[in-house]
């Protein structure tokens, strides 16, 4: 069997945008015929069941960066700063060594001076090892990948999983920050290159119009993976009194949780709900900021906050719920990405809900037969939810059509990874 070296600074137990995706996509490259050895993040050992199930298809090579790293002392906010991959001071008064590798968590270069040795090792301790899949943003298993291949003359694909400057400015203008200068080398380098959405690959062409060639680039989209037990949704099972809403927070503005909140308070006020009538779940990575601005509010009882779940926490929320939600910011970025954790939803045939910007994600959950609602907007808010449970109340709530589902389920995404390589293996 062929091996191909995946780079990454996104993989579980991080829940970071992408560590779903590539921990799917390695995991089953096997089907088509490639064993992946991983090149990781530090891990992190904590007292919750961080590592996903293995699946049908486990990974078996992971090769780390850098010590595991204990949170299991460290605070819920702290954990889930850790998880989702941003700084955090309290790992400084540690150890000297955990305070380097929180420096990396800034820049990359603890990462990639210590991947770039790994993979060296690796090239020459398996020299059978002839693809190189590398992820970002960041940006440094990118660059490394670019190095690597032409060093080795190797096959090369990059996986841009959301635009490398994140401002997003409009095609035509131009940007002189060193995420515009690197994005536009890593855009222009001629290899082959997966996004997940075609709408930020119609950006890329806009924006790169007459450099960058339209077959460059390979619509991989986010996958679900059913060979995971956590994928899973529940069986059957009787009626319920409370309705369970697997509730997905993105980093919102003040005033955008505000309006949830109100549109929430609303909605309990208008259907008159009491305690143990509805339970919400907020995850991901702004649920920590949610729960910060709970303390007085009088939904507080409806809520529940799991802010340092891991993967497997945040798909066993969403196998518990009758419906999801999502709630995305008012960036660029939102409206050409697609949630990982949505699509898992789908996968499990949840009903759908979303309250976001218009783009990509909105499109699915419609298409999905689900329902949206605008950010910031409480009255729309408050009309989601009690349309979604007077659906729920009457069993009217449906999941997405099984063609839509399928078009994510991991063997059909497998299928359009391997285009991307089809014409580019020739060893």
């Amino acid at each position: 069997m062929r091996k191909a070296l995946v780079l990454t600074r996104n993989f579980p137990p991080q829940v970071t945008s992408g560590a779903s995706r590539v921990w799917k996509l390695a995991s089953n490259l096997v089907s088509i015929g490639w064993e992946p050895i991983v090149v990781a993040p530090p891990s992190v050992v904590a007292t919750m069941a961080a590592t996903p199930s293995p699946g049908a298809n486990p990974v078996i090579q992971v090769h780390r960066t850098g010590p595991d790293i204990d949170a299991s002392k460290l605070e819920a906010d702290d954990r889930s700063a850790l998880l989702h991959g941003r700084p955090v001071a309290a790992l400084r008064s540690l150890s000297s060594r955990l305070a380097t590798l929180f420096r990396a968590h800034n820049d990359g270069d603890l990462w990639a001076k210590s991947a770039a040795a790994m993979v060296e090792r690796l090239l020459a301790e398996q020299p059978d090892i002839d693809l190189l899949y590398a992820q970002g943003p960041p940006i440094e298993p990118l660059t490394l990948a670019l190095e690597t291949a032409k060093k080795h003359h190797l096959t090369v694909v990059l996986d841009i999983t959301s635009p490398l400057d994140a401002s997003m400015p409009a095609p035509g203008t131009t940007a002189s920050s060193a995420e515009a200068k690197a994005e536009e080398c890593i855009l222009l380098s001629g290899v082959p290159m997966i996004t997940p959405t075609r709408a930020l690959k119609e950006y890329f062409l806009k924006k790169y119009r007459g450099r960058l060639d339209h077959g460059a680039m390979t619509i991989v989209p986010n996958a679900f993976d059913g060979s995971h037990a956590a994928s899973r949704k529940q069986g059957s099972k009787l009626p319920e009194l409370t309705l369970r809403v697997a509730l997905l927070m993105d980093e919102v503005p003040k005033q955008d949780l505000k309006a949830l909140f109100s549109g929430i308070e609303a909605w309990a006020r208008a259907d008159g709900l009491r305690s143990g009538d509805v339970e919400l779940t907020l995850f991901g990575e702004g649920a920590a900021a949610a729960a910060r601005s709970l303390s007085r509010s009088p939904i507080k009882p409806f809520l529940a906050v799991d802010a340092a779940g891991s993967i497997t926490d945040q798909l066993d929320h969403c196998r518990k719920a009758d419906f999801f939600c999502a709630m995305l910011g008012r960036s660029p970025v939102n409206t050409c990405t697609i949630p990982e954790r949505l699509v898992d939803a789908l996968g499990m045939g949840l009903p759908l809900a979303a309250i976001l910007p218009d783009g990509v994600a909105a499109k699915l959950v419609v298409e999905a037969g689900g329902m949206t609602a605008q950010a910031g907007d409480p009255a729309s808010i408050a009309e989601l939810f009690r349309s979604m449970a007077s659906a729920w109340r009457a069993r009217t709530l449906q999941g997405a059509p099984r063609a839509l589902a399928e078009r994510y389920a991991i063997g059909t995404v497998i299928h359009e990874f391997t285009k991307a390589i089809a014409n580019q293996y020739v060893r």
